[in-house]
């Protein structure tokens, strides 16, 4: 008697198996993958389409070759340039870039730069950026200005400067001296320790400004160098000495370390492709951030970090109309530097 219910489907003849009855479905095939589309082709423009008032003046014998940017203009002179084709990259004219060759090259360079543009067209040279803002504010200088000028004076007042914003913890727990937490962000041991900060800080502020908005970069990396000051102070031992901006550095690498996360939550990719920015993040920490030298601050510099990835989670909340807001990011650069001057008011006193 066969061993099989009502419900299962009659096999078919290749289905069936020698010594069996009762019929062994086939597993389901997998769902067909989908295929990615062909990548576009990017085609050189035909110059014929524009009007002659459109083409700059060129003599009988050359003839121009119309390019999308001024870039993909200097990519194709390479390609000529390989194939010892004279060129010559015109001006914009029009808002519009040509190359200019001689009337004999022009067939012979058309074809090189149609196949050029077939052979790397599976190459993924463009990667989409997670870019909001700018890649890069010069609003950085918001932040480098007021450290090279309390530096300039500390230097010109004999260290007077640094005697009375320095972080020491028994002034500011025992008589209450907070200032200290924001003054001792300005100050510097020597101008190795100076350029050193600037060097990096410049690089880190000016990507977490360009994302961020000035103001808000200044109040997130601020905010997490205190904390970097605080975590140090209550970690360390008594009569705990330190100053620096290397915690508000680290702060704004923990600004960068974070901003890609909505990005990723808007786009539905999944968390394994945030990894090599991860890794990225942490590797930039290690080699700026800890050290075996003694009278390196490395507490300072993790208290900074994990400021800076906090304040900028809270950040990731703000709406972007917020942070594109020309008139907040000043309120926040103004209220920034007037806080800031206000300690100094208060440590020089």
């Amino acid at each position: 008697m066969a061993d099989h219910s009502d419900n299962d489907s009659l096999p078919s003849p290749s289905e069936k198996r020698a010594g069996q009855s009762r019929f062994v479905p086939k597993p389901p095939s997998p769902p067909p993958q989908q295929r990615r589309p062909a990548p576009k082709l990017q085609k050189v423009p035909d110059i014929r389409k524009l009007p002659e008032e459109e083409l700059p003046p060129v003599a009988e014998d050359e003839r121009l070759i119309l390019a999308p940017s001024k870039r993909v203009a200097l990519e194709w002179g390479l390609v000529l340039s390989s194939q010892r084709i004279s060129y010559t990259v015109m001006h914009p004219h029009k808002g519009r870039w040509f190359l200019k060759v001689s009337a004999p090259d022009h067939t012979r360079s058309l074809e090189m730069i149609h196949l050029y543009l077939f052979e790397n067209r599976h190459w993924g040279w463009e990667r989409e950026m997670i870019l909001r803002g700018k890649l890069f504010s010069w609003g950085c200088l918001h932040w480098v200005v007021p450290l090279l000028l309390v530096y300039l004076f500390n230097y010109l007042s004999h260290d007077f400067l640094k005697g009375c914003g320095l972080m020491d913890s028994n002034r500011v727990l025992a008589e209450g001296e907070w200032w200290r937490v924001v003054t001792a962000t300005f100050l510097h041991a020597d101008v190795g320790h100076l350029a050193s900060n600037l060097s990096l800080g410049i690089l880190l502020f000016g990507l977490a400004m360009g994302y961020y908005g000035i103001g808000w970069a200044l109040l997130g990396a601020s905010l997490g160098g205190y904390c970097g000051n605080l975590l140090s102070m209550f970690l360390h031992p008594d009569n705990y000495l330190s100053l620096g901006a290397s915690g508000v550095v680290m702060a704004a690498l923990g600004l960068l370390s974070v901003y890609w996360v909505p990005w990723f939550y808007s786009t539905g990719r999944p968390l394994r492709a945030a990894y090599p920015m991860l890794a990225g993040s942490a590797l930039i920490f290690v080699l700026a951030g800890l050290s075996p030298d003694p009278q390196v601050n490395v507490l300072a510099h993790l208290g900074g970090y994990l400021g800076g990835l906090f304040f900028g989670a809270l950040m990731m909340f703000v709406p972007e109309r917020f942070l594109d807001n020309t008139e907040a990011n000043v309120g926040l650069t103004l209220s920034w530097l007037a806080f800031s001057a206000y300690c100094w008011l208060l440590a020089i006193q």
